[in-house]
This record gives C-alpha cells, sequence and structure tokens, in this order.
C-alpha cells in the first residue's frame, strides 16, 4: 500500500521523514556558480500552501540539473528548520533543507497547483499597518549583488 503524501501544512517540526507531493513555484540561486552556491525554492502542495526550502552547495551539486521552476516532484525527507530568519519568503513557521538522504523524484502531477498570489486591501497594510515585519513578499531577482566594506 501506498504511503500518503504528507501537507506543508501538516509540518510542525516533530519529524524529517516527510514525503511530499509538490510543484516547484519559485527557485532561484544565490551565490557564484559553480563556486559557492545554493538553490532556494518554494514549493506548493496540492491545497496551496507554501514553504521555503534550502539546498545548500553540498546538496545543490547533485539536484540543480534536476529542478526546474513549475515542474512537480515527490521529495522524501529534509531537515525541519525554524523559520525565522530576518528575511522570510514564505509565512510557514518551518522551512525545509535538503540533505544526503533527500530524494527528489520528478512525477507528472498535473492537479498540484501553480502559485496563487495572496493579495490584500492596499488600506490593510498602509493605513493599519497590519503587516509582518519580516516577511518577503513579491518578485525579486536572484542578481542582486550586495557589497559588504
Amino acid at each position: 500500500m501506498a504511503c500518503v503524501p504528507d501537507k506543508i501544512k501538516s509540518i510542525d517540526g516533530s519529524r524529517e521523514t516527510l514525503k511530499l507531493t509538490v510543484r516547484i513555484a519559485d527557485l532561484w540561486f544565490i551565490g557564484i556558480p559553480d563556486k559557492s552556491e545554493q538553490g532556494e525554492m518554494v514549493i506548493v502542495d496540492s491545497n496551496g500552501d507554501e514553504i521555503h526550502v534550502v539546498c545548500k552547495q553540498d546538496q545543490l551539486k547533485f539536484w540543480k540539473a534536476d529542478l526546474k521552476e513549475n515542474s512537480t516532484y515527490v521529495m522524501y525527507n529534509f531537515k525541519v528548520m525554524n523559520n525565522n530568519g530576518q528575511f522570510r519568503v514564505c509565512d510557514h513557521q518551518y522551512k525545509l533543507a535538503f540533505t544526503g538522504v533527500t530524494v527528489v523524484r520528478q512525477s507528472d502531477l498535473d492537479h498540484l497547483p501553480f502559485k496563487k498570489f495572496k493579495f490584500v486591501d492596499f488600506s490593510t497594510v498602509v493605513v493599519a499597518g497590519d503587516f509582518q515585519t519580516g516577511l518577503l513578499v513579491g518578485k525579486f531577482s536572484s542578481n542582486l549583488c550586495i557589497g559588504f566594506d
């Protein structure tokens, strides 16, 4: 009998042996290609829930050629971490990281939604100030370079 996939909403940090059926909604790479680079993505499940996933340099060399934005996958086994950084790309309490035992298989899962936009009334953000200061939203360029002196 096949194992029922986990839902992103149910990720609570209690286990890392997750089986997710997802679509990569956004995919970008940070760093210098072929030197020090990591991949980051937002994945979405059949309920439209999203979570941030990080693929560090040591794992990226195995998976970079296989990861494609808008493609669908079955993914197993991640490190589950708190999503409490200064900037967050998803509202989920946790984020996932690839490990040495992470498995990724491309699969035809056409029923999985594409990225959903979650619009709010402009007055809610500007007038009421009802926003989250640590949540990064919108499209941003992966070609952004920040220099430090």
